[in-house]
């Protein structure tokens, strides 16, 4: 990964470096989000299949995702448009367990785990920091594969910041 523009793409939420896409604002009103008993999360990790697994959903249940991107993107005003939608809502996170808002699992909604061959993983993620301007340059594959393999490496740890636990 490149440093330069870094600094301007990455802000620390408890302790936790993020991209800019996850608003500070967004990420403390996540704590109070009212889930629904009838909420079904979506978690993965990211470029694991979440919008193929949402499509499939679709498909079988006659019903629509309710957000197409992670929760955890975008600003308050995201949570407000949430809020109004009608039950059964179904919702993709990249959200770690212990950073999940805590009525998720007080009112013991359904989650649905996502799991991708890594090697698979790391090749979409690689394509995808290299194509978009928002997130921290990707100087090489050879780079970027070493940041993949250390995993959660606190130095290194915005490579999808939201899954990362020191």
């Amino acid at each position: 990964m490149s440093s330069s523009g870094e600094a301007e793409l990455l802000h620390t939420f408890k302790g936790i470096p993020f991209t800019t896409r996850s608003s500070p604002e967004l990420l403390k009103s996540l704590h109070t989000f009212d889930a629904r008993e009838d909420d079904v999360l979506l978690v993965s990790y990211p470029k694991s299949g979440t919008h193929w697994l949402a499509g499939v959903i679709m498909k079988l249940y006659n019903t629509q995702v309710t957000i197409t991107s992670p929760i955890e993107l975008g600003d308050i005003s995201r949570l407000e448009e949430l809020n109004k939608v009608s039950s059964k809502r179904i919702i993709p996170t990249h959200l770690d367990y212990n950073m999940l808002p805590p009525n998720f699992k007080n009112k013991k909604c359904k989650m649905i785990y996502i799991s991708r061959n890594p090697k698979d993983t790391a090749v979409s993620m690689f394509h995808y920091y290299r194509d978009n301007p928002n997130l921290p340059t990707v100087d090489s594959w050879t780079a970027f594969f070493d940041l993949f393999l250390k995993g959660n490496g606190k130095d290194k740890c915005f490579l999808f910041p939201c899954l990362c636990v020191a």
